[in-house]
């Protein structure tokens, strides 16, 4: 008897839950994948009403002679309509926007729509590589290869970044040494040309992570010349002023990290980004391109590299139209 009974409570506990309709739960969470506690969830154009707890979780029994449609909303966050039907997967997952952000995108989704817009970056890099040019000193002098031992260049960078993959182009130029060695004035320049090639593994609304191999021609102008306003011509004859120019290309392969900046919290237009760089580098020539005016010069001397580089950046970016 007490069998029959169970089996009769349980049958009218089912058609009870059947007359009232569909049972749903789900969780409510804010664009940056955070919980929301007190949303209020309804069945639309009804009272039937929940309040997800402080885990944002909340479950709701549908009237079945209602619209099978949710209505959610926060205060602070725009309310958004959620539409059930037979191919709805439960548990619900609903994305709740704050105010100030855009409806058509998430702040911090990036792994979705915006990882295929196409976006313009501005850049200025600072770089510094530690350069050994000793095999020179026997025939230039150790007074010029000692201000020739550390290569810093800063300049602009023009790239694009597409699902992912950045690439861009840049122009460094040098600091500029000049040293007075006895009646001689050494006068250094170090200019950068480069190419950057990289795919950006993580790509958040604040952080950036990019793995780049980048091509540069390192060139560095040596000219020596007579401290004197005024020499003779024979002392000049005799003497020559020296111009040597040294070309170097080196390849790089680093990690670039950023954080991304925002004008009034607003992702969809253009912002900044600082970032530091480091990385490993090797020489893709062994023994320099040396020239001296127009002239071709042999040598059988190279240019040490310290494998290690670093850099920093200020960058500036400009998305494209949807």
């Amino acid at each position: 008897m007490k069998r029959i009974t169970i089996i009769i409570l349980l049958i009218a506990g089912a058609l009870r839950l059947s007359a009232q309709g569909t049972s749903v739960a789900g969780t409510i969470i804010d664009q940056r994948g955070v919980s929301i506690t007190g949303v209020t969830v309804c069945q639309k154009n009804t009272s039937n009403c929940t309040v997800a707890d402080r885990n944002g979780m909340f479950h709701l029994v549908l009237e079945a002679d209602k619209e099978m449609k949710l209505h959610v909303e926060c205060l602070g966050f725009n309310p958004v309509e959620i539409a059930l039907n037979e191919t709805t997967s439960y548990p619900l997952k609903i994305t709740l926007l704050p105010m100030y952000l855009s409806n058509d995108v998430y702040a911090d989704d990036y792994n979705s729509e915006n990882t295929t817009r196409a976006a313009m970056r501005w850049t200025l890099n600072t770089d510094a590589l530690s350069t050994d040019f000793s095999q020179f000193s026997s025939s230039i002098g150790s007074y010029n290869t000692d201000i020739m031992d550390r290569f810093g260049i800063i300049g602009p960078e023009l790239g694009v970044s597409f699902s992912r993959i950045y690439a861009g182009a840049g122009l460094g130029f040098g600091y500029g040494r000049k040293h007075k060695y006895d009646s001689l004035v050494l006068d250094l320049n170090n200019t950068a040309y480069y190419l950057n090639l990289g795919y950006e593994v993580i790509k958040s609304a604040r952080v950036r992570l990019t793995p780049l191999l980048s091509f540069r021609w390192l060139r560095s102008r040596l000219l020596n010349y007579d401290n004197e306003k005024k020499i003779p011509l024979s002392q000049y004859l005799d003497e020559r002023d020296l111009d040597l120019r040294f070309n170097q290309t080196i390849a790089v392969a680093g990690i670039n990290i950023e954080c991304l900046m925002y004008n009034d919290a607003y992702v969809n237009g253009e912002y900044w980004s600082i970032g530091l760089y480091g990385g490993y580098a090797m020489k893709l020539n062994q023994k320099p391109w040396l020239y001296s005016g127009a002239n071709r010069l042999a040598t059988d001397s190279e240019i040490g590299l310290d494998h290690f580089t670093f850099g920093m950046n200020l960058s500036f970016y400009i998305p494209g139209q949807q």
